[in-house]
């Protein structure tokens, strides 16, 4: 070995995949009680505690094959004398006359404080999340209130009942009663958010038939297909049924088939198919759009994350596909998607069947 790596102040261990300890340096073996003819040519399970012989064979091993390296990894060593000692370890795979796992160990004096910090972090985080999801609930309840009394005074007034009122002022009453609309969808979808990160979301499962549930969601999106107009067509066997939270399952249904509306020009389509695989039904939302770049497809179900439509304007504070994915996983289902700019988008929502 050489004698730089021999007497470096961090340990170094060359292992075969089978776990044969190939090289050790003096380092390594000092600080685990050994000499270097001990432990070359003893398999690696000799210096590892009990719980860390399956780790490193499933983890460690694994890893160095998949990616070729392994970075600030913790593990554990046991000394002659049965103290395991904390370590960090780098490793490497290489092609010395046959393939060998290099690894590199660093001794961690102060586990027990980075622990502590990691944990202290992780309660403040906690606690701040918590403290979000209250603000975000009393702001939504709050603003309501206020929204509810516009829409319905501005209903009201469409109805007459402080006289007639002329064309113009329809139009801006109906203006009102929109805007009122999209806040209210905004703020419903900040409440729902909300309570889905406090865990409050209820669920109850019940057999529910796709076909009846997409023909529900598509009379509520009836008016605004029509107005960009947009071919509709449904193609699911009534029979098929799956277990699902109804109004949840509306929920989802009414947000994938806006979103598919929102970023599909006039003249477009939008297909909703439904098949069964084994135990699951998969529910897909096809559209004719634009599309979705290969790099926003990766946080496309992020919170707060709005993609940019180039014929309409963006509405929503881009919770919609979040809460929808949250939703699906609460029914112990999934919701995916594949896309590629100016080819449209496929979403599909998986659930189990229901008998």
């Amino acid at each position: 070995m050489d004698s730089l790596l021999d007497s470096a102040p961090c340990g170094f261990v060359a292992v075969a995949d089978d776990g044969t300890i190939l090289e050790v340096n003096t380092t390594l073996a000092a600080l685990l009680a050994y000499t270097r003819l001990d432990l070359e040519g003893w398999h690696l399970q000799k210096i590892l505690p009990p719980g860390g012989r399956i780790f490193y064979h499933t983890h460690v091993f694994p890893l160095l094959k998949l990616q070729g390296h392994v970075e600030e990894l913790y593990v554990q060593l046991r000394t002659k004398d049965g103290v395991d000692v904390p370590m960090l370890m780098n490793g490497v795979r290489r092609d010395r006359g046959g393939i060998v796992n290099d690894c590199v160990f660093v001794r961690m004096f102060q586990r027990q404080q980075f622990e502590d910090q990691l944990v202290q972090a992780r309660r403040l985080a906690e606690e701040a999340n918590a403290s979000k999801a209250a603000f975000l609930s009393m702001m939504s309840h709050d603003l309501r209130g206020p929204l509810t009394a516009i829409s319905g005074h501005a209903r009201l007034l469409a109805g007459g009942l402080h006289g007639p009122l002329n064309q113009g002022q329809l139009d801006s009453v109906a203006r009102i009663q929109e805007a009122g609309e999209d806040l209210l969808f905004m703020i419903n979808d900040i409440l729902d958010f909300a309570r889905l990160e406090a865990g409050h979301v209820e669920v109850r499962p019940a057999a529910v038939r796709v076909a009846a549930a997409v023909t529900r969601a598509e009379r509520l999106v009836r008016l605004r297909l029509e107005e960009e107009r947009l071919t509709f067509s449904s193609h699911c066997d009534a029979d098929t049924a799956v277990i699902a939270d109804p109004d949840r399952l509306q929920q989802i249904l009414l947000n994938l088939l806006t979103n598919a509306i929102k970023f599909t020009r006039p003249g477009g389509s939008i297909t909703v198919s439904c098949d069964t695989a084994g135990d699951r039904v998969q529910l897909r939302i096809t559209d004719t759009g634009i599309g979705i770049d290969a790099s926003q497809l990766t946080r496309i179900f992020d919170p707060f994350v709005q993609l940019q439509a180039d014929t309409t304007a963006t509405r929503g504070v881009g919770l919609g596909l979040a809460i929808s994915r949250d939703l699906a996983r609460a029914m112990n289902g999934e919701l995916s998607v594949e896309s590629e700019p100016g080819a449209g988008s496929v979403f599909t929502v998986v659930l189990p069947v229901a008998p």
